[in-house]
């Protein structure tokens, strides 16, 4: 990577798989020259790293969180989620839990360290302004596999994979479902995630009432997780047959754990008219078989405390053939 070249635009994509907003405690470490790194070998990096599953995309995102002492490498000894990717200027906080002892981060480069810290609560903020692969670990238990990585922008490097996310080439069939709604640009490919995020956007000073991203194509099993920004008017998540329904809040998480295959389509309960709607794609299509199941999950949130999903929520049927189905029937 030559860092020295102007930055590409940074395609904004829709999506936050495991990034938490939080306010409060923490150092703030900020980057004054592009991050690492020639060459920075992730898959070499991770070769002991238990939890390593991949990168997860947090772009689009101005603060992302990372738990120190989350479970892996024989204990409370991993930093979850292990890799992220993230906008230039994105700050990243990391937050402790107390298990696995005292933990620091420490950047490979030097570049940034926090303290040695072991108390549920504590935070480290670093701020990433320039592209580029950032590899960092807790020096005391480095060698047990309490490593982590940041990669900033649209870089490439050996052991990272895909860029990303990408929209799903055959789109289902929405109807005009998405008429109304400006941030639809199509279905994100979010297949072989366990878990999937999404943001909800209600900005009454700007007039952005959004699912960020609106629709995601997930594999059956997979934990879907809305999460609001504070807001001033609390709105619930409503399936748009009613099959099921999340408290009404304006702050926190609720999720849902979907299986089957169909699509199941959402919006919110105070901001529908502002076109605030989303859907999750489930499975195959193909089959021709639309049963979608979910049931309710149980949800940590950043700082430790549990949100509870209070229903869990019984099967539901959707049954047609897609070559012979109507539309608005084809996407319920």
């Amino acid at each position: 990577m030559d860092t020295s070249e102007p930055g590409t635009t940074v395609r904004r994509r829709q999506f936050l798989q495991a990034a938490t907003l939080v306010a409060g405690g923490g150092v703030l470490a900020k980057l004054s020259r592009p991050v690492i790194a020639q060459g920075a070998d992730l898959e070499a990096w991770f070769a002991n790293v238990s939890n390593y599953e991949g990168v997860v995309d947090a772009r689009d995102q101005s603060d992302v969180t990372v738990t120190v002492g989350a479970p892996g490498n024989g204990g409370g000894f991993a930093f979850e989620p292990a890799a992220i990717r993230v906008d230039p200027e994105t700050t990243v906080l990391w937050e402790w839990t107390s298990e696995g002892g005292s933990h620091d981060v420490a950047a490979e480069d030097e570049s940034y360290a926090s303290e040695l810290q072991g108390n549920a609560g504590d935070t480290f903020r670093h701020t990433f302004e320039g592209e580029g692969v950032s590899t960092y670990a807790c020096t005391p238990h480095k060698s047990m596999g309490m490593k982590g990585a940041v990669i900033v922008g649209d870089v490439e490097a050996p052991g990272l994979g895909p860029v990303g996310p990408t929209f799903v080439q055959d789109e289902p069939e929405y109807s005009d479902w998405f008429d109304r709604t400006d941030s639809f640009e199509g279905t994100l490919d979010m297949r072989g995630n366990d878990e999937v995020r999404i943001q909800t956007r209600t900005d009454e000073t700007s007039g952005e009432y959004a699912f960020s991203p609106p629709a995601v194509h997930v594999d059956p099993g997979t934990r879907v997780i809305w999460e609001w920004g504070d807001s001033e008017t609390s709105h619930r998540i409503e399936a748009a047959d009613g099959s099921y329904e999340s408290p009404a809040q304006s702050s926190g998480a609720w999720g849902l754990e979907f299986d089957g295959v169909g699509v199941s389509k959402y919006t919110s309960s105070e901001y529908d008219g502002q076109g605030m709607r989303g859907a999750i794609v489930v499975g195959d299509l193909s089959q021709g078989t639309y049963e979608i199941s979910t049931s309710g999950l149980t949800i940590l949130g950043a700082l430790g405390a549990a949100v509870l999903s209070p229903i869990a929520f019984g099967a539901f049927l959707l049954t047609g053939d897609r070559s012979t189905a109507p539309p608005e029937e084809q996407s319920r």
